[in-house]
Formats: C-alpha cells, sequence, structure tokens
C-alpha cells in the first residue's frame, strides 16, 4: 500500500505547492510511482506542473460525477487535477455522513498501483484539509522562518492532535522543513534555531534555500529538476526527498 503524505500549512506563501510538485518529481526519479492530488481551490499545483485544461477533477470525483482520473506529468508521476470549485466543497459536503472520508474512500482504490500518493492542502484548515488529514499516513509542515508561519504551526499541531484522537490514530507528522531560507538573514536563523529547540524530533536537517529558479520552474510547467537541475534548488529538493525517503 502506498504511503499518504500531506504537505500542510494553514498559512500560504511558505512553498507547500512548490514542496509538493518537486517531491513529487524528485520522488518519481527515484524509481517510485508516484500520484500527486491537487486539494487547493488555487490550483497553483496543475497549473505549476503544465495541465491548463483539465475535463477531470477531484471535485468532480469526490462528488461522484465521474470516476477519478490520474493525469501523467512524467514518468511514474501522475497528477489528479484541482478545480477553483473546491472552494465550495465545505458548503456542498458539509452535512454529510462521514464527510471527513470521501477523500480516502476516493484514493482507496488507487494505492496499489502508488508507492506515494502526495496530497497538496489548501491553506486553511477546513474540511479539504481534514479530509487530507484523515487518510494521511504522514503530514511534512513547510515552514517559512518568520514569526506569523511559526505560529500557524501551532494551529496545524493542535488540528493534528484531535485527528489523530478521532479520526486517525496513526497519523504521524514526518517532519518540519523551511523553505525560502536565506541563512544570511539573522531574524530568520534566529527563529529557525528556535523552532528547532521546540521541536528537535521534528524539524528536518533539508532547508530550502530562495532562489529564482524555483520560482520560474511552473511557469513554464516544470519542475525544479527539469528546469534547472544543477541549481541550488534542484540540490536542495534533492536532499530533501532523500531525507523524507529514510524517515
Amino acid at each position: 500500500m502506498s504511503k499518504i503524505i500531506a504537505f500542510t500549512n494553514q498559512k500560504g506563501g511558505v512553498g507547500k505547492t512548490t514542496s509538493a510538485a518537486n517531491i513529487g518529481a524528485g520522488l518519481a526519479r527515484a524509481g517510485y510511482r508516484v500520484l500527486l492530488v491537487d486539494l487547493d481551490p488555487q490550483i497553483n499545483l496543475t497549473h505549476g506542473l503544465g495541465l491548463l485544461e483539465a475535463e477531470f477533477n477531484v471535485y468532480g470525483a469526490l462528488l461522484h460525477e465521474y470516476k477519478v482520473k490520474a493525469y501523467p506529468i512524467q514518468e511514474k508521476l501522475a497528477l489528479i487535477a484541482g478545480s477553483p470549485t473546491l472552494s465550495s466543497f465545505e458548503k456542498v459536503k458539509g452535512d454529510e455522513l462521514d464527510r471527513e472520508f470521501l477523500l480516502k474512500d476516493l484514493l482507496e482504490p488507487l494505492q496499489e498501483r502508488c508507492d506515494y500518493i502526495l496530497l497538496d492542502c489548501p491553506p486553511a484548515l477546513g474540511l479539504l484539509t481534514l479530509n487530507a488529514y484523515a487518510c494521511a499516513t504522514a503530514l511534512y509542515i513547510p515552514l517559512e522562518a518568520q514569526l506569523y508561519a511559526t505560529e500557524g504551526l501551532e494551529k496545524v499541531l493542535e488540528m493534528v492532535g484531535r485527528v489523530k484522537r478521532r479520526l486517525n490514530p496513526s497519523l504521524t507528522i514526518g517532519g518540519i522543513f523551511f523553505t525560502r531560507f536565506d541563512p544570511r538573514k539573522i531574524l530568520r536563523r534566529e527563529t529557525a534555531e528556535l523552532v528547532r529547540e521546540k521541536y528537535p524530533d521534528l524539524v528536518l536537517r533539508s532547508t530550502i534555500r530562495e532562489t529564482i529558479a524555483l520560482g520560474e520552474a511552473p511557469h513554464l510547467g516544470q519542475d525544479i529538476f527539469s528546469y534547472a537541475p544543477t541549481s541550488a534548488g534542484a540540490t536542495d529538493y534533492k536532499n530533501l526527498v532523500q531525507e523524507i525517503m529514510t524517515r
């Protein structure tokens, strides 16, 4: 059965989608069968991997309008597209029985075909994110080393505790990793050190430096390994993928 990893942070702009795309691509390059799922109504993961128009998406599949469809992105890497209509998911399904397990039911038949299923969660702790937590085996939290981002971390960890107690006892936190990291900035270094001291068993060694190439790659529908394989961004994500595979 596949490992289901959710990338989550209630704050936007911390590199969550960038990480889902590049970690997925890195795992695929390592020989694993990887399925990405875009759960964010902004659909940046879908567009950033070059899928500009998708007839079938995760929202329609969750509403049982059609069977789930995975689009091939590259060898061993596929994507279930997102949709802006995901923003209405909570309104449409909020009163349904077992509403927290709709995504789990959708993904269950696909698990034997994949080694990893990576979920790109929206930057909010709503029903979509709850569905991701309810079916995930591990959460990874990308974090920018600045004050407001670390405040959001506390809320994510609180929700994880509630989900473990009520919905998914198997859920673990795979790790916290720093994105858009600039070691030259004193405040970033100090904030990162405070988080490491508070969560010594959760913070990963790998950090993702802030680089231009990571911002440029999605505009061409590419991951960092395809766009700039010798860049600092590619090196950082390669190291992060290797660390995730060993945890």
